[in-house]
């Protein structure tokens, strides 16, 4: 008997609250919405030129989502940064809603960098941070400059080429055999 009374106490405690599970989900979602009206929408802040992560931390602490849709090149617009947004600022949003944000990838040019004097694999190295490639156009002898040192670039430093632009480079062989013959006196006969 005392079994069947707990099994009873049990279907009695799992009815009473499932009921007040019902009434508080119908308060929540049916009756406070009507009485109080429902929530505001949302003023979409300007993040134009602010940076992605703190442009998702604004649009978290407004209760919006944030999601990057795509990247593209800005002179304007450092990169990281936002470059466009939708909905525009100054628009109204449900609560909950989502921005699609633009975000810079940066200029799509860049300076070429002083070449001259650094050996081949400085001048790839450093060609490479500024997301440039280049070809060995020739080879030249030069008095100045070691063997496998730049002593030429196309196009030269400080111009402003697309990223992923081809700088020619002219290498140095050294010093020419002739012009050894010259400071040493040596006469050739031909």
């Amino acid at each position: 008997m005392e079994k069947g009374k707990l099994k009873l106490y049990g279907y009695y405690l799992g009815i009473g609250l499932g009921i007040i599970l019902v009434v508080a989900f119908i308060t929540s979602q049916i009756i406070m919405p009507l009485m109080f009206g429902k929530p505001k929408s949302i003023e979409v802040p300007n993040l134009v030129s602010v940076s992605s992560s703190q442009a998702k931390n604004i649009l978290a602490d407004k209760k919006l989502h944030a999601v990057v849709k795509d990247s593209t090149w800005s002179d304007e617009v450092e990169r990281g940064f936002v470059v466009s947004q939708k909905p525009a600022a100054g628009d109204f949003i449900e609560p909950d809603g989502t921005v699609y944000l633009e975000i810079s990838r940066g200029s799509k040019f860049v300076k070429v960098p002083e070449l001259i004097g650094l050996n081949v694999q400085a001048a790839w190295m450093l060609l490479n941070n500024y997301n440039l490639r280049f070809v060995v156009a020739d080879s030249l002898f030069s008095e100045r400059y070691p063997v496998n040192t730049v002593v030429q670039s196309s196009p030269s430093a400080g111009e402003r080429v697309e990223r992923r632009t081809k700088i020619k480079l002219f290498i140095s062989r050294g010093e020419s055999a002739y012009a050894d013959t010259l400071s040493t006196g040596d006469d050739y006969n031909y």
